[in-house]
């Protein structure tokens, strides 16, 4: 009624006792007198009334809305992105609003909703200069680290508006240094080549991308002076690496000195590597005399040794006698290993005695026989004889090297015992007054 009768500020007063503050911008915009609304929403606005208004302020006024929303601690970002994409800005008109309102939002709010990133980022792209790409640059290495930001979306982008530099940052933060260098190099920019090319962590890779570097600068007619100063530079390539690159009939001149740098470390590393084959040689030696000495060892025994499982004399049977000094029986140590041994040891163990006295028993059958009259049938025996005689042999090695490879009592089976009990529960159930024997 008010408003038919043109009382315009009485209308206004009441919608603002009865809080109706969105018809109050809705006025506003219908006589288009946009800064008012603005000041309505910054004073009495709700994030809703944001989101429904501003694809209009932002087009009428762009710098004051960009104020009032910069106040709103409580927007969502995301959702005001249609009304930035409804604001055509124009480079001759200062700076973009919307990358201002969303400079902000990343700088100062801490907002890390990747849809904020990618269309900050869409319009870094879109207003950035070729020539300078600072700006973007800066954003794409901020925040590179932690991809709050897609980088094969920021890639397509700065390949369609070809900035270059941006491309080849985005190519070595997705690890396509290759990519990378190739495009520095088809722009002609040697030192971003150069820096990308240092960033693998592969030093092959390292090397094949200076080389590639090398080559383009070769190709490109370059100064062979620069040349080696890119490679004195790298510290992966030498001289030796390039020179497969340079025309046949090249001058030395520039490289002579390189060249002969090269040699006289070659000739170095022949020296070092002479005297490695030197040492090499020398130990191999050494080892050889230790292990002939090691066919020649002994020990002497007194007649009243014995064994030290059994305690009997140890001249009585097959005995063992270990640099220690220590001399077991050989029944008696093999019962010791296979006690303690795990099951797959001892199953071998047992094969290769059963294995000894298989073969014992057919040479002695092959002695028992009577021998033939014919050559042919003594020499078949004789044979079978020694071949016998060898597979006993290594039987006997094998059993050896699982039996007597180093001392019960002083080796590693004497460091596992420590957690064995004094008394076994077999030894309990026979000598029922054993644990008493040990009571305190």
């Amino acid at each position: 009624l008010a408003e038919s009768h043109g009382r315009r500020d009485f209308w206004l007063f009441y919608a603002s006792l009865c809080g109706d503050y969105e018809r109050i911008v809705e006025y506003w915009m219908e006589k288009e007198e946009c800064v008012r609304a603005i000041e309505v929403l910054g004073h009495y606005g709700t994030p809703e009334m944001f989101y429904k208004y501003s694809p209009a302020l932002m087009s009428a006024e762009p710098v004051a809305l960009v104020d009032v929303l910069m106040r709103q601690p409580k927007l969502t970002p995301n959702k005001l992105i249609p009304a930035f994409m409804r604001y055509g800005h124009e480079p001759s008109g200062g700076a973009n609003q919307s990358i201002r309102y969303l400079r902000f939002c990343i700088q100062k709010q801490m907002c890390r909703d990747p849809v904020v990133y990618n269309y900050y980022l869409t319009l870094l792209v879109k207003e950035s200069d070729t020539d300078d790409e600072s700006e973007l640059m800066s954003f794409l290495t901020t925040y590179g680290k932690d991809m709050l930001y897609d980088p094969d979306y920021a890639l397509r982008m700065c390949k369609r508006f070809r900035r270059i530099q941006s491309c080849v940052h985005l190519y070595s933060l997705l690890r396509l240094y290759e990519d990378a260098v190739e495009l520095a190099l088809k722009q002609g920019d040697i030192e971003l080549a150069q820096i990308h090319a240092e960033r693998p962590d592969d030093d092959k890779l390292c090397k094949r991308l200076w080389l590639k570097i090398a080559q383009h600068m070769i190709q490109a007619k370059q100064p062979a002076s620069e040349v080696m100063e890119l490679v004195r530079r790298s510290d992966r390539l030498g001289v030796e690496d390039i020179l497969p690159f340079f025309p046949d009939f090249t001058r030395v001149d520039d490289f002579k000195d390189d060249i002969c740098v090269a040699l006289e470390d070659y000739e170095l590393q022949i020296q070092d590597l002479r005297g490695e084959m030197d040492e090499a040689t020398r130990t191999a030696e050494a080892m050889q005399r230790d292990m002939s000495s090691l066919k020649n060892r002994f020990a002497i025994l007194s007649t009243k040794e014995t064994c030290q499982v059994c305690s009997q004399p140890l001249w009585l049977r097959q005995f063992y006698v270990f640099p220690c000094q220590h001399s077991f029986h050989s029944d008696c140590l093999t019962r010791r290993v296979v006690g303690s041994c795990n099951r797959v040891q001892r199953r071998r163990i047992q094969e290769l005695q059963a294995q000894i006295v298989e073969i014992t028993k057919q040479r002695r059958q092959l002695r028992l026989t009577p021998l033939m009259s014919k050559t042919k049938s003594a020499g078949k025996l004789t044979e079978n004889d020694e071949q016998l005689e060898q597979q006993q042999r290594r039987a006997k090695q094998q059993l050896d090297a699982l039996v007597a490879g180093e001392c019960v009592l002083c080796g590693e089976v004497m460091i596992k015992s420590i957690a064995e009990p004094f008394i076994s529960m077999d030894q309990t159930t026979v000598n029922a007054g054993a644990d008493d024997a040990w009571s305190i």
